[in-house]
């Protein structure tokens, strides 16, 4: 019976799908017939959509949720789901302002990372552990193998993997001895030679020796003696060159491991000192000073080491650790000074000083070939310049008909040799030295005496040229051969500063940074103020004044050991009252002068190399580049006031009463940069 019920209700609900007939239509539906249906897609929500009717501005309930046609109709679900029916919705498009001609904006890429920016990201979960009971030596090997490791290094061309293993000789990790090539045996090239040279001879040579040769028994025995030293020789001697070379093996090698235990030891008894020698002494060593990615490079590189072995505690003994941490602040520091003393370099000297020296010349030492003199020919009396005049009676030299001159008293008329400068001859002049635009004429030849002034009385330097000479034609060649010097119009103007002031002390010596004096405001002068006072009050509202102090007294072995700090030396072009004594003191007394240690009378007031500083004057944009501490070794040269010009304005002046006398500051010029310094700087001790 229930068989036969699910039978039927079965077979009903299949005639209920069946058609015809058809469905009744229910009261107030219209059907649309199939050829007036339009079909209308399926909504599909948006993102900021306001505008629909189920959730625009509202919170969107959930019968809201279900899917709609485009006439709103809800639709029925399919049994099948399909993989686009989950897809995101569909972002509102923004229009483009500035209409279809606007502008692209370029976003620039994206600056590529430098290496220690790379490292930097994970450095500080870079540490390993360490046994403190292992011994010091190899917990710092191994540091410096588990340091390398794990690491994205540069390419070989950035030249930090060179760097690094600098580094590693320095302290002991790496070893630098190398074993000797084998020496090339030259028996056989030898034993070729001289077959070839034997194969050559001839036969008339063959039988003259024949002929020469003593007559021998010829039963009686022979031996080769020479080719049986030679055998003997030869075995022996090449027993004791093995022996010799395996001797000298065994000697490097030991003498390696010494001396990387020796630096091992040098490092972790003392890592503060070791570093200051690195980066100073030890860093012009080797060359790296002159490569400004070596400069940039390798402070950051030992950063990196320091910092592991800190972070990682490989040595956890406070013996160890604080100075590692002072070793590190010394790394920071060349981290900045030694890129910073490439910008010193490139600026200075500026063009103050190079305007100085365009006025009053060089004031460095000339240098000059030494005579090739043996030690047994005599001496031969220096001969005078000869005078020359335009009269008929005399004839200039040549180099053909050399002209008798007068010599000293004691000395007889000597003939001036051939090779002597010719006066009115020279390269590219005729004999008679008629051509004034030779090579060789007496303003422009190279052996004229008169290219440097008089220096007598030590009043003139000798860097002074002569007058300028007025020839047209003379002056069209020099334009063409030479460059214009520098000037001081540009950044002064028009200005008595050449009139007012001249060169004083030179003096060469590495001097230490200690600040640098912003240039300061206008100051109102008396009205009855010399020229001189003028001037020094411009230049001290136009420029920085940059102190400088003596580096520092240094005992005579570091100096003759070859060390990179300049002595204070004074120069011969120097004018002016100087005090070489270091430890001289003087004391003011009524005639003003007084006495040093030594009992020498001192001049009050005179530069003292050893202990006074000097203000160079600067210019202000470099303030920035001149870093307190550093070292900088040149050449510096004083201004003074001229005295004759201050006495001509002095003498023209009314004088009211006599006042205390206003203190006259002391400027300075550089004129020849020999080296910068780090603030650190120490020379490299004997046993490192």
């Amino acid at each position: 019976m229930e068989t036969d019920t699910a039978a039927a209700l079965t077979l009903e609900s299949a005639m209920a799908l069946r058609f015809p007939p058809f469905p009744v239509v229910p009261d107030g539906v219209e059907l649309i017939a199939f050829h007036s249906f339009r079909p209308s897609g399926i909504r599909v929500p948006i993102d900021d959509d306001d505008g629909d009717d189920y959730g625009g501005g509202r919170r969107v309930l959930l019968e809201d949720m279900m899917e709609r046609d485009g006439m709103g109709i809800p639709t029925i679900p399919l049994l099948k789901k399909h993989t686009a029916d989950n897809l995101e919705k569909k972002k509102k498009k923004k229009k483009k302002k500035g209409g279809v001609g606007a502008q692209q904006v370029q976003v620039a890429p994206e600056r590529p990372k430098t290496w220690w920016e790379l490292w930097e990201e994970l450095e500080d979960i870079r540490r390993n552990a360490y046994d403190p009971n292992v011994a010091a030596m190899d917990r710092l090997c191994q540091a410096g193998v588990e340091f390398k490791s794990g690491r994205t290094w540069p390419t070989a061309a950035q030249g930090v993997q060179h760097v690094w293993d600098i580094f590693r000789i320095y302290i002991g990790l790496l070893s630098q001895t190398q074993t000797p090539a084998p020496a090339k045996d030259s028996t056989a090239d030898a034993e070729a030679s001289t077959t070839d040279a034997e194969a050559s001879t001839t036969d008339a040579e063959a039988s003259t020796a024949d002929a020469e040769a003593p007559t021998v028994d010829a039963g009686a025995p022979t031996v080769d003696v020479e080719a049986r030293l030679d055998d003997d020789s030869d075995s022996d001697l090449e027993g004791a060159d093995d022996a010799l070379a395996g001797a000298n093996d065994e000697k490097d090698a030991d003498d390696g491991a010494v001396d990387e235990t020796n630096l091992m030891e040098a490092f972790l008894n003392d890592p503060e000192l070791s570093m200051k020698v690195f980066f100073s002494s030890h860093f012009r060593e080797k060359g790296l000073i002159w490569s400004e990615p070596r400069c940039v490079a390798t402070p950051i590189l030992v950063s990196f080491f320091l910092r592991y072995l800190i972070r990682s505690r490989v040595f956890p003994e406070p013996d160890y650790e604080r100075p590692l941490k002072r070793a590190l602040e010394i790394v920071e520091l060349a981290r900045v000074e030694l890129p910073n003393s490439w910008k010193m370099g490139r600026a200075l000297p500026d063009a103050f000083s190079d305007g100085c020296k365009g006025l009053w010349g060089s004031m460095q030492l000339m240098w000059t070939l030494p005579a090739d003199e043996s030690p047994n020919s005599p001496k031969e009396p220096e001969a005078k310049r000869p005078k020359l005049d335009n009269s008929e009676d005399t004839e200039p030299p040549s180099p053909e008909k050399p002209a008798a001159i007068d010599v000293d008293a004691d000395a007889e008329v000597a003939t001036a040799e051939s090779n002597t400068a010719p006066v009115g001859g020279g390269w590219g002049t005729a004999a008679g030295g008629e051509d004034p635009e030779g090579w060789g004429t007496t303003p422009r030849s190279w052996g004229d005496t008169s290219t440097f002034a008089s220096t007598e009385g030590g009043e003139t330097p000798i860097h002074e040229p002569n007058p300028p000479i007025w020839d047209a034609s003379v002056v069209d060649i020099q334009a063409t051969w030479d460059l214009q010097p520098p000037t001081l119009l540009p950044l002064l103007g028009p200005t008595a500063f050449p009139l007012t002031h001249t060169t004083g002390v030179v003096e060469q010596s590495t001097r230490r940074i200690v600040r640098v004096e912003p240039p300061h405001l206008p100051r109102l002068l008396a009205q009855n103020a010399p020229a001189a006072e003028a001037v020094e009050e411009d230049l001290g509202c136009r420029f920085a004044r940059l102190i400088l102090a003596p580096w520092g007294r240094l005992d005579k072995r570091t100096y003759e050991a070859g060390s990179d700090v300049l002595p204070p030396t004074v120069l011969s072009t120097s004018r002016g009252n100087v005090v070489l004594e270091a430890e001289a003191e003087a004391t003011e007394t009524e005639e003003g002068k007084g006495k040093g240690g030594d009992g020498k009378s001192v001049v009050v007031g005179a530069h003292r190399p050893w202990k006074d500083e000097i203000a160079v004057l600067v210019d202000p944009k470099l303030t920035d580049i001149l870093l307190a501490g550093m070292g900088i070794g040149a050449i510096w040269v004083e201004i003074v006031r001229d005295k004759g010009a201050e006495e001509g304005s002095a003498g023209g002046a009314s004088k009211k009463g006599k006042g205390k006398k206003k203190e006259v500051p002391k400027l300075w010029y550089m004129e020849q940069l020999v080296h910068q310094l780090p603030s650190f700087y120490i020379d490299k001790p004997e046993e490192v």
